[in-house]
């Protein structure tokens, strides 16, 4: 049987309507177990190499979680900014490929191919000081010109569902996409019930919130506070008033992709200005215990967190938690709102799954099937009646 790679999403309808998801990951070497046996150098540089992802993001982390374990003096200022573009970089061209060709593509839009190489060529080859200050104004324009000119053309925001598509009418690659999925109605997963938003938290914080090592459970299925939550552009950007206006009107999928875009600005003016007070850093380490460290880096997708266990200055043990394992939790974001109470067309159900698979942003390719959810039980001819409790009136 050949390998699957891709996440394998199975949603189950009943009457139309999607009432159970079920998620199949796919099956592969835990990155974490590349790195066992290796100096800490030579295993950031494999994780770089084999993995399909955030490369740059997983090399770091593995680098900055070994030299926390050690106990090393942080890097010198040049070091760390020449990180933080180089993070930035990655991220910025994740986001291009899904803004300029995967988003056009799932709505039936003109993608921008050559625009996108243009950029990722500059944001893979170069990322000296100089290059990246000219890259981030470039991008920024290319963010407030060709992606959302229509809200950059007001200096007032809009205060309505109307006004924001309105101002995405006006022009724009991103501000037609907007458009067609406010068209689309909203996006709420039943009840309301949406899983929270998994917060802004330094290494140290995680530490003190997981512990010194992960349980495996942890890695595979991730929970903060004892719950799903939900990691990537939205989380960061949830106080912006546009995303928030978004989301009060039910329109989640939107928010999703409306964050996208920021988060891109703010790649941006990290190319041009790393380490300022506007933008966090992407990259933080903190020592767990001695011979372990934590590394958390913030990527395109959501919060990467790298465990690492260094004895007699090789890798001992790895654990790497990507964004995947938080979005795409048997309870997580997507198994939320992937349920709905309408009833829907298969090719209705299929798109709509689609997008929200696209706004949460997998690392692999998402593959939907619809099938049918069994029968609902009924009871006996006679069921017995519940006894009223005691005190309560009977109707």
């Amino acid at each position: 049987m050949s390998h699957d790679p891709s996440i394998r999403i199975t949603a189950h309808r009943r009457g139309g309507c999607v009432v159970s998801i079920t998620i199949t990951m796919p099956e592969q070497v835990p990155p974490g177990t590349l790195a066992i046996g290796l100096a800490p150098e030579d295993a950031a540089a494999a994780l770089g190499e084999q993995l399909g992802h955030s490369k740059r993001a997983h090399a770091h982390a593995l680098g900055a979680a070994s030299a926390a374990a050690l106990g090393l003096p942080p890097p010198d200022l040049d070091s760390l900014l020449a990180s933080e573009r180089e993070l930035a970089a990655e991220a910025a061209d994740d986001h291009l490929q899904k803004l300029l060709i995967d988003w056009p593509l799932c709505l039936d839009m003109d993608a921008r191919p050559s625009r996108h190489a243009e950029f990722h060529r500059r944001l893979s080859t170069r990322t000296d000081a100089a290059s990246c200050f000219e890259l981030g104004g470039d991008i920024l324009d290319l963010v407030a010109r060709e992606m959302l000119g229509g809200f950059f053309n007001s200096i007032r925001l809009p205060h309505s569902l109307a006004e924001f598509a309105e101002r995405a009418d006006r022009g724009g690659i991103l501000g037609a996409a907007l458009r067609e999925l406010i068209n689309l109605g909203p996006s709420q997963p039943r009840q309301g019930h949406a899983v929270p938003i998994l917060g802004k938290l330094s290494a140290a914080a995680w530490v003190s919130a997981i512990g010194t090592w992960p349980t495996a459970e942890f890695v595979t299925r991730p929970t903060f506070a004892g719950e799903p939550a939900e990691t990537g552009p939205l989380a960061r950007h949830t106080v912006s008033p546009l995303v928030r206006l978004l989301l009060e009107r039910g329109h989640r999928v939107s928010a999703r992709l409306f964050s996208k875009a920021i988060d891109l600005a703010d790649c941006a003016s990290r190319l041009r200005y790393p380490f300022t007070d506007d933008v966090p850093p992407m990259l933080d380490a903190a020592q767990a215990a001695p011979g372990i460290g934590l590394a958390r880096v913030s990527t395109a997708r959501g919060v990467l967190l790298c465990w690492v266990r260094v004895e007699a200055g090789l890798i001992a043990d790895c654990a790497i938690v990507p964004a995947d394992a938080w979005n795409f939790h048997p309870q997580g974001a997507f198994c939320r709102e992937a349920c709905i109470e309408a009833a829907e067309t298969p090719e209705a159900a299929r798109h709509r799954l689609l997008l929200l698979a696209l706004a949460l942003d997998p690392a692999t390719p998402c593959r939907i099937e619809l099938a049918d959810a069994a029968p609902k039980k009924r009871g006996g001819a006679n069921p017995p009646r519940p006894r009223a409790a005691q005190g309560a009136k009977r109707r």
